[in-house]
């Protein structure tokens, strides 16, 4: 089979590969589709994975074969698949800490991943796709997870004022979660105009370049001079943060979901004297059924984002490359193989 290997910082490979085979409690899946992840660029840049890795956790496919042990799933059935499968036998898994397994299982970084034409996983994290979910929304669950997570553990009410940092596909989907829960208005801060567009198409109260607004100005007359209540950040520029303290209102709180791989320099006095809350949140587990019925029921439109949609063995390697410069004029790009 094809899969798209990961040789090393700047090489990603389309090459050939033996088809895995199930083993107890495992299922081979036919993969449609798999997206292209923020977390894969950063990858592709610094070099954070196992060279030989069959990169992509963003993917849907069909069940083509079963393990032995394997119950409940059958060939022919439409699935996603939870990237972060925790043991279950930890201290963390024990008190319900699922995502800070000490042991998780990594689909596309600890272990093999889904931009191939088959991947195998464990039947425990399987998700079933309805019939109202097509192979392309199904490719989006999961990072659709990571943000409705985000949200879900920030401290976010109905009415209060939100900022999103960031309008890439995490920014996007943020930002559509933000709305769910009640958010009074949820501005937006990009620099590619194309990214702030679908930011205002899918609900942004306002849009704020940071290249050429004044934020702290802005903010403070969108929000009667206080600040907003959170601050999503939702990209892996080390900057954002910063100026995020300065932001958001005294008492409020910044939620990290992007992936910052530099270090971060921050002014603590002022988190301090504003009696700040900073957390983030790695991605979902317990929220993959909520994000399918958001999607089946189109409350959160996924496909909207997919700017880009190529075949596996034409252009991968390239694409990351484009990605992983400014401009690229992509969103979401979706690799297919079939």
């Amino acid at each position: 089979m094809k899969a798209a290997v990961f040789q090393g910082i700047g090489e990603i490979r389309v090459t050939d590969v033996p088809i895995p085979e199930p083993g107890p409690g495992e299922v081979l899946i036919k993969v449609a589709c798999c997206g292209i992840c923020g977390s894969d660029l950063e990858a592709f840049q610094t070099g954070m994975y196992e060279p030989g890795l069959i990169i992509g956790h963003e993917f849907a496919g069909t069940i083509v074969e079963t393990g032995p042990g394997v119950a409940g799933w059958s060939v022919g059935d439409r699935v996603v698949v939870g990237d972060l499968i925790p043991c279950g036998q930890c201290r963390a898994c024990r008190t319900g800490n699922l995502v800070a397994c000490e042991n998780i299982y990594i689909i596309g970084v600890t272990h093999d991943g889904g931009m191939a034409e088959y991947v195998k996983a464990p039947a425990i994290g399987l998700h079933r796709l309805p019939e109202e979910v097509n192979m392309r929304q199904g490719a989006l669950v999961e990072p659709l997870t990571v943000a409705l997570h985000g949200v879900r553990r920030s401290r976010l009410k109905p009415g209060d004022r939100a900022v999103v940092m960031g309008a890439g596909p995490l920014g996007l989907l943020t930002l559509q979660c933000v709305r769910l829960a009640g958010a009074r208005s949820v501005i937006v801060t990009e620099v590619d105009p194309a990214r702030a567009a679908l930011a205002a198409r899918l609900g942004a109260t306002v849009i704020l370049n940071p290249l050429k607004d004044n934020l702290s100005v802005s903010l403070s007359e969108l929000t009667d001079g206080l600040g907003p209540d959170v601050i999503f950040i939702c990209t892996g520029a080390p900057e954002p943060f910063a100026e995020a303290i300065s932001l958001v209102r005294k008492g409020g709180q910044i939620f990290l979901l992007g992936l910052p791989v530099q270090p971060v320099e921050a002014d603590f006095f002022s988190v301090v004297m504003g009696e700040l809350s900073i957390e983030g949140s790695l991605a979902g587990w317990a929220e993959f059924p909520a994000a399918i019925d958001l999607i089946a029921q189109g409350r959160v439109d996924v496909e909207a984002l997919v700017s880009h949609e190529i075949p596996l063995d034409e252009g991968v390697a390239e694409w990351f490359s484009r990605l992983s410069a400014p401009g690229s004029g992509a969103v979401k790009v979706l690799v297919w193989m079939e």
